[in-house]
């Protein structure tokens, strides 16, 4: 049972003294063209190819899928950790896949200049800025507006994602906040939490007010994006280098800044990869799931690949990540419209019950709905969204929820307490 999914299978050299501090955190950069990993053989594979953009080399993922969601192409950001390195995630990190089963760009870039020290990504402290980035945040942002200006690529801006694992899952966070706007969805896989040090990894050092605090002053005047944007966060149960506690921070820090205030658990069970053990919760708001955390039973401190060969801070023992995180953004994304309205729609809403002939209203599950033509899904049982034809009212998740539906002229359905 995949949660919210239908198929299996985004300071320059400072500090150097503090960076130390952490070096067990995060791992690195580096880049060169390689072969990509087999992809289902049903799907047509991509290829990967090296590139410059936001002022880093880039190692470039392009299916030879068409995109499965939107107008256009999703483009999925993933970066790396300290000590290692841009190729390790193209070559092991499992992406191939997931992309073109998806239809999804992927960038894995390499941290500018070597990164902070060892690669790592500058995501520490409380003083980043859009307006006077002066860090790594600018070449992101400056990524993600090369990317969307390459027409070949034909990335649809409502669909790009950010990823990362350590210091690359920390920087994940801090562009997530700054730039809620850009970013639809950001996949956290243990990393610190915002305005956090590099010697504050071996223990949560911040609180949950804290670091609400910080990541709103990052977002700014753009704040209003915390509205349709949507996180997963994953960590290892033994991981001993990031303290374990920020992977449940951030996720809460995510669902109280996004007024997500239902939480609910699942299960890894059902879900692609090699390592199942562990459990997850959901929090989600009225209209469906918001934030997902995912603490992986057995995994260290490494990017869960749940399958592919493997290779540094990369894991094979685990959940198949990619697969994981690209199904919960694609099946939750809150800016990309699903359903079409009718080209004429009606004056009004009708307040009485339909009285003519026909017309369904009536009380069913929300898999009998769907049997029925009068609901559609996004997922698989019992965690998937369902919401009512051509109206998109949320029916709320699992095939065995109970929800009234009325129906109108052209086919639309609505959500109501009583026929």
């Amino acid at each position: 049972m995949r949660l919210g999914s239908r198929i299996s299978p985004r300071f320059r050299q400072r500090r150097i003294g503090a960076a130390l501090a952490g070096l067990g955190l995060v791992l690195a950069g580096g880049a060169a063209l390689a072969v990509a990993p087999a992809a289902d053989p049903a799907v047509a594979a991509g290829t990967w190819t090296a590139r410059t953009a936001g002022g880093m080399t880039t190692q470039l993922y392009v299916p030879g899928t068409a995109p499965t969601l939107g107008t256009g192409r999703a483009l999925m950001v993933n970066l790396h950790g300290c000590v290692q390195t841009s190729t390790n995630l193209r070559d092991g990190g499992n992406w191939a896949a997931t992309a073109d089963a998806r239809g999804m760009v992927v960038a894995i870039p390499a941290a500018p200049n070597g990164g902070v020290l060892l690669g790592c990504w500058d995501y520490y402290d409380s003083n980043h800025s859009r307006t006077s980035p002066g860090r790594h945040d600018d070449n992101l942002l400056q990524l993600v507006s090369d990317l969307l200006a390459d027409p070949a690529l034909d990335i649809d801006p409502d669909q790009v994602y950010l990823s990362g694992l350590s210091s690359g899952g920390g920087e994940t966070m801090v562009m997530g906040c700054l730039a809620p706007d850009v970013f639809a969805g950001i996949g956290i896989n243990a990393g610190p939490s915002v305005g956090t040090t590099s010697g504050q990894i071996g223990s949560v050092a911040v609180t949950q007010s804290q670091v609400t605090n910080t990541c709103r002053t990052f977002a700014g005047s753009a704040s209003s994006g915390f509205d349709s944007q949507i996180t997963s966060v994953v960590y290892g149960s033994n991981d001993t280098t990031v303290a374990p506690g920020y992977n449940t921070l951030n996720a809460q820090v995510m669902a109280g800044i996004y007024g997500a205030g239902s939480s609910s658990s699942f299960s890894l069970s059902g879900l692609a990869g090699n390592n199942t053990a562990g459990s997850g919760t959901l929090w989600s708001d009225g209209s469906g799931p918001r934030v997902s955390l995912i603490q992986n039973t057995g995994m260290g401190h490494n990017w869960p690949a749940g399958g592919g060969p493997g290779g540094s801070y990369i894991t094979t023992n685990s959940i198949d990540y990619p697969a994981y995180v690209t199904d919960f953004f694609f099946d939750n994304n809150r800016r990309v419209q699903r359903g079409t309205e009718p080209t004429d729609p009606p004056t009004e809403e009708p307040t009485d019950p339909p009285t003519e002939p026909g017309l369904y209203c009536g009380a069913a599950t929300n898999a009998q709905h769907e049997a029925a033509g009068r609901a559609h899904s996004y997922g698989t049982n019992p965690y998937n969204p369902f919401y009512a034809n051509v109206s998109e009212d949320y029916l709320g998740q699992g095939d065995a929820t109970v929800t009234t539906l009325r129906e109108s002229a052209g086919g639309r359905f609505d959500v109501v307490t009583t026929c």
